[in-house]
């Protein structure tokens, strides 16, 4: 005859495992996840400190930099650049302003 409190115990602990086991794998994609950030991050930095030596060396035009700041940066982004050879100038319509308030 069927024992029904083991199967129902049987059942319970392999759940449990199941629950481990995914809270197991979860953690780990998280572990993944969180390391490609940090060497996608680490990739940036290093990016730019090879870009900044090829301008102070003279191998790349500080112009050209400006150009890829101005075309590539997010506008919350800019802000970093202010006071350096690659600020982005910000696009205002005080000339405009000034004008209509001279008429």
């Amino acid at each position: 005859m069927l024992d029904f409190g083991k199967i129902r115990e049987k059942e319970k602990g392999l759940l449990q495992r199941k629950a481990k086991l995914e809270a197991d794998l979860a953690r780990l994609r998280t572990q993944e996840k969180k390391a490609a950030r940090r060497d996608d991050t680490r990739r940036k930095i290093v990016l730019g400190g090879v870009v900044l030596a090829a301008v102070e060396a003279g191998n790349v035009a500080p112009d050209f930099v400006a150009g890829l700041v101005r075309a590539h940066v997010a506008e919350r982004d800019k802000k970093l650049f202010v006071g350096t050879a690659f600020a982005v100038p910000e696009a205002t319509d005080s000339g405009a302003a000034e004008s209509d308030m001279r008429e």
